[in-house]
């Protein structure tokens, strides 16, 4: 995994684009009850690293000093950033493959058969936004597909406390017809104001009031992300209905 390349440009685009999708209605389908309990076998696709691993301040030297504090705030986020990513990439932390276990696990406790797809991923759809799945094909009953588009640490504006926070985004269509059957955004941590999403709170300990205290406790801190991946899988298997 390129650690360095995925906190490329952190600040002007993730952060940008999460404040903007404010603006921005998310896809909400609750589980096909009557479809999921037909499924035995689901197929998912290989989960990609996040888009984004940040370790971000949104209040600080931006709201106090306007753009200027913002340009000095958004190097010392990105700075924070690969920091954090340097760690990981040294520990061999896969944050794609922790996912996945997790997601996995929890759906076989469901009751579900699983198995994951290494080689087929969905194409841009024409509108040039959206996802194309029509060319997928898995022996298997349902696709489920999940990403992140971000998923580390936030200090909200307001607060300097940093919390894990992330955007995931969770989608199973059926294998036949491609028809969602369950369609959900995640929002952990950080409360973005995105409509139609699904908020869920990250746990109260891995919250540290201060950069410094943060990469102190870094170890801690990357089991902080740990769990919030499987208080996402139990979501899932809790939405996808005890078989």
């Amino acid at each position: 995994m390129n650690f360095h390349k995925t906190v490329l440009g952190l600040f002007v685009f993730t952060m940008a684009g999460l404040f903007l999708s404010g603006c921005v209605t998310v896809p909400n389908v609750d589980a096909d009850r009557a479809a999921t309990n037909r499924i035995k076998k689901i197929a998912l696709l290989a989960v990609p690293p996040p888009r984004e691993i940040p370790v971000a301040n949104l209040g600080g030297a931006s709201s106090a000093f306007g753009l200027v504090g913002g340009l000095v705030q958004a190097g010392v986020n990105s700075s924070q950033a690969k920091q954090f990513a340097e760690f990981l990439a040294s520990k061999k932390i896969d944050l794609a493959q922790t996912f996945e276990a997790a997601v996995v696990t929890a759906l076989k406790e469901d009751g579900f058969e699983m198995t994951v797809e290494r080689n087929q991923k969905p194409k841009v759809a024409a509108d040039g936004k959206s996802d194309d799945y029509s060319e997928v094909k898995v022996d298997a009953d349902a696709i489920l597909s999940i990403w992140s588009v971000t998923f580390g640490y936030v200090s909200p504006p307001n607060t300097t406390h940093y919390a894990p926070s992330g955007v995931v985004k969770v989608r199973l269509l059926d294998a036949k017809t491609k028809a969602d059957l369950y369609y959900k955004t995640f929002v952990i941590g950080w409360k973005l104001p995105m409509k139609e999403s699904v908020y869920l709170e990250s746990d109260g300990k891995f919250r540290y009031k201060s950069i410094g205290e943060f990469t102190a406790h870094e170890d801690e801190a990357v089991e902080g992300l740990f769990e919030t991946q499987q208080l996402v899988a139990r979501k899932i298997k809790t939405d996808l209905g005890v078989r």
